[in-house]
């Protein structure tokens, strides 16, 4: 099976939609992954929000066309607060603690859903290990991975190392559910994962972690620089400034609603700015994908 690209929606979209409540206008860079034994596409799914603001959902599906499972959603407790997770885990699988103890475990028919999670497949999906930030769907043929993120590192001058990463961080996606997936399905599907993991060597070598480290060490050492100073010296300069200028309740009051909507000014350009490098870097991502994988 060969790799595909679409840059917006995918074959099976409507299915999605139906089963799982995507949108289809939200789709966009679907890419079929080549595998004999399934049918494997990751897209991402972008919701715009208010003022400007986009996040996304990065979306990994494994279609299996002789295969209907029970729809339930699975994800490890560690990503479920404290509090809900007594709310989340509203089908309970009789003695299976350990598995309940890592994994919440939801669904519409319970009776179906106990009966998917056999002993075996329990202990299967216990010996696996789950990539870190992920949660699972399934429904009818499709086992769907999903990881969501607001803030994607992008820009203009470095557009080619972020699409890098980003097709990076969806070969690791594919490979790291893929032994999930097998222990759900009893059956052996990863037989060419090589190929992807040779496709995160080759494209992480276009990166430069060793600046991006060096970057979240300067900022860090920024960040508890001007901690340490606004402790000593912004509480005497906002009194000097209080006692200088401003003076009056009427002129603090000013102030405030001067600097909040500074402050608000700042932030709306730096996410519109991030909006547009993230629309430059995506335009790159069919061709890469050609490139890596073909």
């Amino acid at each position: 099976m060969e790799s595909k690209f679409w840059e917006r929606g995918n074959p099976y979209q409507k299915e999605l939609a139906d089963e799982f409540t995507i949108d289809p206008n939200s789709i966009v860079h679907s890419l079929q992954w080549p595998n004999t034994h399934v049918q494997i596409f990751s897209f991402q799914e972008v919701h715009h929000l208010s003022k400007g603001r986009t996040s996304y959902l990065y979306w990994v599906g494994y279609r299996f066309d002789g295969r209907s499972f029970p729809k339930f959603d699975l994800k490890p407790t560690r990503t479920v607060s404290f509090l809900g997770r007594g709310w989340w885990r509203k089908v309970s699988l009789p003695g299976q603690i350990e598995f309940e103890s890592r994994f919440a475990l939801t669904g519409e028919n319970g009776a179906l859903i106990e009966q998917f999670f056999t002993p075996g497949r329990c202990a299967a999906i216990l010996s696996r290990e789950w990539p870190r930030g992920i949660s699972l769907k399934a429904g009818s043929h499709w086992l769907l991975a999903h990881r969501e993120t607001f803030f994607h590192a992008t820009s203009g001058s470095d557009s080619e190392t972020s699409v890098s990463k980003e097709i990076q961080e969806l070969s690791s996606l594919v490979t790291g559910m893929l032994p999930v997936a097998e222990a759900l399905t009893d059956s052996q599907l990863a037989e060419q994962s090589l190929r992807y993991v040779g496709l995160s060597q080759d494209t992480s070598h276009s990166g430069r972690p060793w600046w991006d480290r060096l970057a979240f060490l300067l900022l860090g050492t920024a960040i508890a620089i001007s901690i340490l100073l606004s402790v000593f010296f912004v509480g005497a300069w906002w009194e000097r400034f209080d006692q200088a200028i401003l003076k009056t309740e009427a002129r603090r009051y000013l102030f405030a609603a001067f600097f909040i909507s500074v402050l608000f000014a700042i932030g709306e350009w730096l996410v519109r700015s991030y909006h547009r490098t993230k629309k430059r870097a995506a335009t790159q991502l069919e061709a890469h994908y050609s490139v890596f994988l073909n």
